[in-house]
């Protein structure tokens, strides 16, 4: 899922998914400004069961990603896997 270029052309798709299974831009993060990253986060937690993070828990501020991402997905009753050093 992308969180940038919501139009791309069938070359760039082409190269794309010479990496991954898929490639789409949700319709609804279009015209999201600053907050598309974290709509997109969400937008992918909504589809999964599992969401894996690189996470400690001490981030001093709430708008970190990392932070709002692992918030939404417990909220959302997901299962969360934090990978730590």
């Amino acid at each position: 899922m992308r969180a940038e270029y919501p139009d791309i052309s069938d070359t760039y798709r082409a190269y794309l998914l010479k990496s991954f299974e898929d490639t789409y831009y949700p319709e609804k993060i279009r015209g999201s400004g600053k907050v598309v990253y974290v709509k997109r986060n969400f937008e992918m937690i909504d589809h999964s069961r599992f969401c894996i993070v690189y996470y400690n828990g001490n981030s001093t501020t709430s708008k970190s990603g990392t932070r709002i991402a692992v918030d939404y997905a417990v909220k959302k009753e997901r299962i969360v896997f934090s990978v730590t050093e």
